[in-house]
């Protein structure tokens, strides 16, 4: 779990398996409420996760998911400051 990272309620950070692992989640993210992120997945740094979305694969840096299972549905630059886009 990285710096700055701000969860809804109802959020589930799990595994799919054993083997599987636990999923990563780098600095600046948003969780938002009842989110799922289960597996060995990496969730990039300032990526935003839309309510009740699962996410079964990586998140890139700074992408805004949504959906079952999650889809990129924005992106932002990577380049600015995350602090300055919330």
């Amino acid at each position: 779990m990285g710096a700055n990272v701000t969860m809804g309620h109802g959020v589930t950070l799990g595994v799919r398996e054993h083997r599987d692992g636990a999923p990563v989640i780098e600095d600046d993210v948003v969780l938002s409420a009842y989110a799922q992120v289960l597996g060995g997945v990496r969730v990039g740094r300032g990526a935003k996760v839309g309510a009740m979305t699962v996410v079964l694969d990586d998140v890139p840096a700074g992408a805004t998911v949504a959906g079952i299972p999650a889809r990129v549905v924005g992106r932002r630059d990577r380049t600015a400051d995350p602090a300055e886009q919330f």
